[in-house]
C-alpha cells in the first residue's frame, strides 16, 4: 500500500526512482519502464515496513523467515584459510536481515552512519546490534576497527554502492553511468588480503520469506595484484549491476546513487538526473 500510494502521489522517492531507471533500464520501453518504478516503489514499501521487526524480533524467529542459503561455505572456507572476509552488501532485498544473519552466526563489525531522523538512532543501532554485532562509525576510527577485525580472521560489513565522502572515492561505470563509489572495500582487501564477498537477501514470491545469497568476487584479488584500484572498483560495480540485474526491483533505486557528477560532465544535461 505504501509503494502504491507513493507511486501516485509525486514525491521525491518517486521523482528519483524514475530518474534512475529511465538512465539505467534505457532498452525498456515506456510501459516497462513504469511497470519496474511500481514495483520498486512498492519493494520500498517492504523495506520500510519490515524494518522495525527486524530490529526487534528474535533470532528464531527471524531465521524462520530464511528459506534458503546459497554460497555460505566461501565463507566459511575463507575462515578456515585465515584470510578474513569483506562482506559487499549492496541495497539489494533485505540487507537487515542479511546483516542480523552474519552476525549471529561470525563474529562481525559492521560501518555505521547514523540516521538522518536522530531520534530512531538508538533504535536502529540497538537493532542491528541485537545478534552480536559490532557498529563502528564510518570514519577513520571505523576503518581501524575493521582492519583489526580482518586481520583477527573475522568478517566485515559494507554498504558497497553508497557515495563516499569528497576526496575518497573514484568514478566508475553502474549501469553504464559514471557513479562515484568507494575504494575503501578495494583498499581494505589490498592491505589485509581478505577475501571479499557479495552478499544480499532476496525477498521470495508470495511473501514465502528470503533466499541469502554469497558470491565470492575473486577478480577482486587479481585486479589489485595488477595494482589497479580502478579495475577492482569497477568489477565490483559491476557485479554488483549483474546481482541487481537479476531482481531489478528489489533494488532501492529512490537512491540518489548518481548525485556526484564528473567534473567534465557537470554541465551535460543529458545526465543531471535529479534536478531537470
Amino acid at each position: 500500500m505504501i509503494g502504491v500510494l507513493t507511486y501516485l502521489i509525486p514525491n521525491r522517492n518517486r521523482l528519483v526512482t524514475e530518474k534512475n531507471i529511465q538512465h539505467c533500464f534505457p532498452n525498456l520501453n515506456a510501459q516497462e519502464q513504469h511497470k519496474l518504478i511500481k514495483n520498486s516503489l512498492q519493494e520500498t514499501g517492504k523495506t520500510l515496513t519490515e524494518a522495525a521487526p527486524m530490529w526487534q524480533w528474535n533470532k528464531d524467529k527471524l531465521f524462520s523467515l530464511i528459506k534458503n542459503v546459497k554460497g555460505e561455505e566461501q565463507l566459511q572456507n575463507a575462515i578456515a584459510n585465515n584470510k578474513g572476509i569483506i562482506l559487499a552488501l549492496p541495497h539489494l532485498g533485505n540487507w537487515e536481515l542479511l546483516g542480523l544473519y552474519c552476525s549471529a552466526n561470525y563474529p562481525t563489525t559492521s560501518m555505521y552512519q547514523k540516521p538522518k531522523v536522530t531520534q530512531i538512532e538508538d533504535i536502529v543501532k540497538k537493532g542491528r546490534e541485537h545478534l552480536g554485532a559490532k557498529l563502528v562509525p564510518a570514519d577513520n576510527t571505523g576503518v581501524r576497527a575493521m582492519l583489526k577485525a580482518l586481520n583477527n580472521n573475522e568478517l566485515v560489513c559494507i554498504l558497497p554502492d553508497q557515495e563516499p565522502n569528497t576526496g575518497t572515492g573514484l568514478f566508475a561505470p553502474f549501469f553504464k553511468q559514471e557513479a562515484y563509489s568507494m575504494t575503501l572495500i578495494s583498499r581494505l582487501a589490498k592491505k589485509t588480503k581478505a577475501e571479499v564477498i557479495l552478499a544480499y537477501a532476496i525477498r521470495l514470491d508470495s511473501s514465502k520469506g528470503y533466499e541469502i545469497i554469497f558470491k565470492s568476487l575473486p577478480k577482486m584479488v587479481d585486479a589489485l595484484a595488477d595494482d589497479s584500484l580502478y579495475q577492482s572498483v569497477e568489477y565490483l560495480n559491476a557485479e554488483i549491476e549483474n546481482s541487481v540485474r537479476e531482481n531489478p526491483q528489489q533494488y532501492q533505486w529512490s537512491y540518489k546513487r548518481f548525485r556526484t557528477r564528473p567534473e567534465n560532465k557537470a554541465q551535460d544535461t543529458r545526465i543531471d538526473f535529479y534536478n531537470n
